[in-house]
């Protein structure tokens, strides 16, 4: 039974309030990088502008002291390695299987997709399926998992509701790439937030992001 008084329930999601304010100003230079990408530009400058917004919303997330005990806390991993072999095999399987109908959605509504991720070749490629794919799936994991998952647990609580609400706007924030993007990505985004709810830690979220990425974009499985 809850001890707590009604004063002080409220009292806590006043101090967790501000969260949806964090992630609020994470987004603006997301947004802001994502615009400046529908211009036309070389792979080099897609690629400078991306890394750009994503480090300048990280960099906002540390300058706000309570905002970085929540992005950046650490967590103790509930789950074995086995099992996390087991989540990174399926979900990678999962999204492998589901480029067909996410490319035939997309081909269905053209006019849907705005923007295209670039082409990058020799040592500007590696340098982004090392460095550019981290630091995509550990931005993104952090403002759209444990950011966004605390900034709401006072409106919508931790269960199905916040997986399916955090997991559309994980999808809504790839808005540029086609409807068929956004639908897979809010399918993932379903399996990367169960996933960070029973390991207890991010970091095998992360770790399954970057590698689903690395696999699409590395050319290593088509």
């Amino acid at each position: 039974m809850d001890s707590r008084s009604p004063d002080a329930s409220r009292a806590l999601e006043s101090d967790r309030a501000p969260s949806v304010w964090w992630f609020a100003l994470a987004l603006v230079p997301l947004f802001a990088s994502q615009l400046m990408r529908l211009h036309p530009h070389t792979a080099a400058g897609w690629l400078v502008w991306d890394y750009a917004g994503r480090i300048a919303a990280l960099a906002i997330l540390a300058a706000i002291p309570p905002a970085r005990t929540v992005a950046y806390r650490r967590e103790q991993r509930r789950i074995s390695l086995l099992e996390i072999g087991v989540w990174i095999a399926g979900i990678v399987l999962l999204d492998r299987l589901a480029q067909w109908p996410q490319r035939l959605i997309n081909a269905t509504f053209p006019a849907t997709v705005i923007g295209k991720y670039p082409h990058p070749t020799g040592w500007l490629n590696v340098f982004d399926l090392v460095f550019g794919l981290a630091l995509v799936a550990a931005s993104e994991e952090i403002i759209f998992r444990r950011l966004l998952r605390n900034a709401l647990l006072p409106y919508v609580g931790d269960g199905v509701f916040a997986i399916l609400v955090t997991s559309l706007i994980f999808g809504a924030d790839h808005w540029w790439a086609g409807i068929g993007n956004i639908l897979l990505s809010a399918t993932i985004g379903i399996l990367f937030m169960v996933m960070y709810r029973r390991s207890g830690a991010l970091w095998p979220v992360v770790l399954v992001h970057y590698l689903v990425d690395l696999i699409a974009f590395s050319g290593v499985w088509r």
